[in-house]
């Protein structure tokens, strides 16, 4: 079985993103059964990029990556458990850093991710494309627990929805500077990215990871503004599958260009 840094970086955004996003829900009135139920979700991807290079690819079990994503790992027990919420908190926000730094470490691995600068923005893109996924996963998922715990506060669920705009908008900053930073060796590649090959791939990355998305994160706004959870969660759910697609399209773009698009 192989095994790729690309594979590697797929996982640790998409459990990025959902713990980045369980930072802003510990303290929900969700309980455990949520949180074991979402923790889980992160736990999954954040082993499988921990223990499959060392595995399948033959990276050390030392390497800074592995380390700091099964550091991630730990707060499981306080992140999933019946604990306090201050302790939950905590622990979102210990794994939350620990996958970000596993995100930078893979990230200065990539060939076209050249000095501070470039490896700062790449991090920082890649942190930002799983957040789009994670977040509006973690918004959807959410917004069907109003069928479960009616008296729940429609603000919790407002909240997410408005990270996941500001994910979407750090994610298209941060994708146009990677562009612009990057158009001269771009240009001279055999497939341009403002080539036909190349811009039916970005444009599909921008339409269906971040345009699509907002405008359905948008209009779950107007519904959360009538009280009309179960309309919200029905274009939460068509977003989800929009930005999954998105996220894989952006790991291929990387691929072929060098660098998190």
């Amino acid at each position: 079985m192989a095994w790729s840094p690309l594979a590697t970086q797929f996982c640790l955004e998409l459990a990025f993103g959902v713990l980045f996003g369980l930072c802003f829900l510990s303290k929900a009135p969700l309980g455990t059964f949520f949180h074991l139920m979402m923790g889980a979700t992160a736990l999954l991807p954040l082993l499988v990029g921990a223990v499959a290079p060392p595995m399948y690819a033959g990276a050390p079990w030392g390497a800074p990556a592995t380390v700091c994503a099964l550091a991630a790992a730990l707060s499981s027990p306080w992140l999933m458990g019946p604990v306090r919420s201050r302790l939950r908190t905590l622990a979102a926000i210990w794994a939350t850093l620990c996958c970000g730094a596993a995100l930078a470490c893979v990230v200065s691995s990539v060939p076209g991710v050249e000095g501070i600068g470039p490896l700062v923005l790449g991090s920082l893109s890649a942190m930002a494309t799983g957040l789009v996924a994670g977040s509006v996963g973690l918004a959807m998922v959410l917004g069907h627990w109003y069928l479960t715990v009616p008296q729940l506060p429609i603000s919790w669920l407002v909240r997410i929805n408005r990270l996941t705009v500001w994910a979407m908008v750090a994610s298209s900053v941060l994708l146009a500077c990677s562009c612009v930073l990057s158009a001269e060796s771009f240009a001279q590649m055999n497939r341009p990215l403002l080539g036909a090959w190349g811009l039916f791939f970005l444009g599909t990355r921008v339409a269906t990871g971040l345009a699509l998305p907002l405008l359905f994160a948008w209009m779950t706004a107007g519904s959360l503004r009538y009280g009309n959870t179960r309309s919200a969660t029905g274009i939460l759910y068509a977003s989800t599958v929009l930005v999954l697609i998105g996220t894989a399209v952006s790991i291929s773009l990387q691929d072929s260009y060098g660098i998190p698009l």
